[in-house]
C-alpha cells in the first residue's frame, strides 16, 4: 500500500511541473529566423524573447484555457491555446506573416518649433531603480506627459546609476496610455541600443523615426538578452510618474513602488 501511495504521490508531483515548449519563429515571407520576438502567456508573468536565432524556450502553465501570445513589430501576432500546445511534440516552428506598415507622415512646417526635455531628468547616484525580475521581456518604464499636440520625439535619455554587466542589449518602446497604464505600441519599427559596461547613459537618436503623439505616452526599456539582469540600475527619484512595468512579455502592466525613473525624452512642440 505505501508503494502505491508512494508512486502516485510521484506520479502527481510530475504532472504538476510545467511543461517544456521548445521552438524557433520565422518571417513567413523570407523564412529566415527573427530575433527577439515577444513570447508569453496572455495576462501571465510567464514569457520569453526569441533569441539571436530565433529561438525560444518557455515553460507552459497547466491552464489549458490560457493561450499563448506571438508577437512582433511589423507583424500579424498569432496565438495558441495552452491545451493545443501541449499535444505538440518536438520543435515548434513560427511563421509571422508580416503586417502592413504604415509610416507615420510626420510634417513640421514651423521650423522654429519650442524644444524642451519631458519626463524625469534625476541623475542621482544614491536612488536607483532596475528591471524587476530578470526574465526575458521584463520591461520598466514611466508615463510622460505632453505640453502640446503633436509633440514630435526627437531623442531618449536615460540615466545610469549601477552598470556592471558586459554588455546588455535593450529595445525602447513607445506607447499609448489608456486608463494609467500602457496601451498599444505606437512604433512602427524596432529600436534597439546595446549599453556597454561603465556607460552612464543612454541616449538614442528619435528623429530617423519620425515619432509623433497627441497624448501622454509611456516610454520604456525592455530586457531582450540572456545576462544575469541586476547590475544594470537606472538613476530614479521620488518625484514624477511612478515606475510601471510588466513581469516579462505579454504579462499584464502594474505600477511599481512610489519612486520615478530617470527616462526623458528631447520634444518639439
Amino acid at each position: 500500500m505505501k508503494k502505491i501511495i508512494f508512486f502516485a504521490l510521484l506520479l502527481w508531483v510530475n504532472c504538476s511541473y510545467a511543461q517544456n515548449l521548445t521552438g524557433v519563429v520565422k518571417d513567413a515571407a523570407t523564412n529566415e529566423n527573427l530575433p527577439y520576438v515577444n513570447i508569453g502567456i496572455a495576462h501571465k508573468g510567464i514569457g520569453t524573447v526569441t533569441n539571436n536565432d530565433g529561438n525560444f524556450k518557455l515553460g507552459l502553465n497547466n491552464n489549458d484555457a490560457d493561450s499563448l501570445k506571438i508577437s512582433m513589430l511589423g507583424y500579424l501576432p498569432q496565438s495558441f491555446s495552452i491545451a493545443e500546445l501541449k499535444k505538440h511534440v518536438g520543435l515548434l516552428t513560427v511563421l509571422l506573416v508580416p503586417g502592413k506598415i504604415q509610416l507615420n507622415e510626420v510634417k513640421i512646417s514651423n521650423p522654429k518649433l519650442k524644444q524642451s526635455i519631458l519626463g524625469n531628468t534625476t541623475k542621482s547616484k544614491t536612488v536607483n531603480a532596475g528591471f524587476t525580475t530578470s526574465d526575458l521581456g521584463n520591461e520598466i518604464g514611466e508615463i510622460i506627459k505632453i505640453k502640446k499636440s503633436p509633440t514630435y520625439l526627437k531623442q531618449f535619455n536615460a540615466a545610469i546609476n549601477v552598470n556592471t554587466e558586459d554588455s546588455v542589449k535593450l529595445r525602447l518602446n513607445i506607447y499609448g496610455v489608456k486608463n494609467g497604464l500602457p496601451d498599444k505600441n505606437i512604433l512602427q519599427q524596432n529600436i534597439f541600443v546595446t549599453v556597454k559596461k561603465g556607460d552612464d547613459h543612454i541616449t538614442i537618436d528619435l528623429n530617423p523615426y519620425h515619432i509623433a503623439v497627441d497624448d501622454n505616452f509611456f516610454v520604456s526599456l525592455e530586457w531582450i538578452q540572456k545576462t544575469p539582469g541586476h547590475g544594470l540600475m537606472f538613476s530614479a527619484s521620488l518625484l514624477g510618474s511612478a515606475i510601471i512595468a510588466r513581469e516579462t512579455s505579454q504579462a499584464n502592466w502594474e505600477k511599481v513602488g512610489l519612486a520615478g525613473v530617470g527616462f526623458n525624452v528631447l520634444a518639439a512642440y
